[in-house]
């Protein structure tokens, strides 16, 4: 019996380590053909992979910067749109969650979480490119956020749900106002899970290419000309480059998913350290 026991532990050990290693393995490859192949570019140019404009066709090197540029203006942008009103909207619902409007935002901001994204970038389209007579900064910026509001909806609302009654009644007990709770109370105690939803959201939007496709354009003859104008974006620059049938295009495209991967691994790694420092 004893040793029928040890014989099945070890053979779901086994599975599960198999099913495990089988799993992981599309994940690792990806990062190790990115290692190889983008660290290749990287090592030849250097900096300039950064701050170059992208090549030719036939040029035998170029850079990334209009992309970098436009992800780093765009993100920013998207997320300084998205987080103000979800936030004001996940305090509201976690005050009054029994209130008809807060069921209804609710179910409304986590249905939106599943609508596509590219869904999201044919609307953009028809409601601001479409008038403005231009794909722009701003347009992806907005499709951007769109994709945001909902991410940063759900962090913040946890956040908000994690404060302890007792915090509450005290906050109330001494005369403060929900408003003043929130902001001399609430806001430092929450500091940290909520700058990590803020990280999340950004490396959310800082990655998706889709809310991009019709909105942003495809900037890459010079560096930067301003939100009303086309821009650029390192997964829209990875995307088109990718199905490029040019070797040096695809060479830029392997750096900029290195550059990529570093940027998602620095930003996850603090918003990391800031879970783990998280104490209510």
């Amino acid at each position: 019996m004893y040793r029928s026991r040890v014989l099945k532990n070890y053979l779901v050990l086994a599975l599960v380590t198999a099913t495990s290693l089988i799993s992981v393995a599309p994940l690792a490859s990806i990062i190790y053909t990115a290692l190889v192949e983008g660290g290749r570019v990287l090592l030849e140019l250097g900096v300039r992979f950064l701050v170059e404009l992208p090549p030719t066709p036939l040029s035998p090197a170029g850079g990334i910067a209009p992309a970098l540029v436009g992800s780093l203006v765009a993100s920013t942008l998207a997320l300084l749109i998205a987080v103000p009103p979800s936030f004001a909207l996940a305090y509201f619902v976690t005050e009054f969650p029994k209130h008809l409007v807060s069921k209804v935002c609710e179910v409304v901001v986590r249905s939106f979480m599943g609508v596509p994204s590219i869904v999201i970038s044919m609307f953009v389209y028809y409601v601001l490119v479409v008038p403005m007579g231009t794909q722009s900064v701003l347009a992806g910026s907005v499709a951007l956020s769109l994709v945001a509001l909902p991410y940063a909806y759900v962090y913040f609302t946890s956040a908000f749900r994690s404060i302890p009654s007792s915090i509450r009644e005290a906050a109330m007990a001494l005369g403060m106002s929900r408003l003043r709770a929130l902001v001399y109370v609430y806001v430092g105690l929450l500091r940290r899970p909520l700058t990590t939803g803020i990280l999340v959201t950004y490396l959310k939007v800082f990655g998706d290419t889709a809310p991009l496709l019709f909105t942003m354009g495809f900037l890459t003859n010079t560096i930067f000309v301003g939100l009303l104008q086309p821009g650029n974006a390192l997964p829209l620059l990875i995307f088109v480059y990718a199905l490029s049938p040019y070797e040096a295009f695809h060479r830029v495209a392997w750096g900029a998913t290195l550059v990529l991967l570093a940027i998602y691994l620095a930003l996850f790694t603090v918003a990391r350290g800031l879970v783990r420092g998280v104490k209510l």
